[in-house]
């Protein structure tokens, strides 16, 4: 079992999303599901990077099965897929399995 840091949120409701961008934060919106194969790779790098961003950033783990909407608002055709979002923008994409080092770039960190 992970241990998670707090600064990575499950999205359970649409709405809390679009109170965690009005808050103005870094966030990186990590699409993935349990059943998909890169997703799973991607957890551990998902972790770390939420250790490493502790107090700079929130993560934001969406479901697309549970939240269609949002892969349809931001054209998502993929997953895993990570956007960087900065004052409720894209400042940032990755798609797949990417390192840490990119994942950080997606918010200019």
């Amino acid at each position: 079992m992970l241990n998670i840091p707090s600064s990575v949120i499950n999205l359970e409701k649409l709405d809390d999303l679009d109170k965690l961008m009005e808050l103005n934060e870094y966030l990186i919106l990590d699409f993935s599901t349990d059943w998909c194969p890169p997703c799973r790779v991607m957890e551990g790098t998902i972790v770390n990077l939420a250790f490493e961003l502790e107090g700079k950033a929130k993560i934001i783990k969406i479901d697309p099965e549970v939240f269609p909407e949002v892969l349809k608002k931001y054209s998502i055709k993929g997953i895993p897929y990570f956007l960087g979002i900065q004052n409720a923008k894209i400042i940032g994409k990755a798609h797949g399995i990417v390192p840490i080092d990119q994942l950080k770039k997606l918010i200019n960190l």
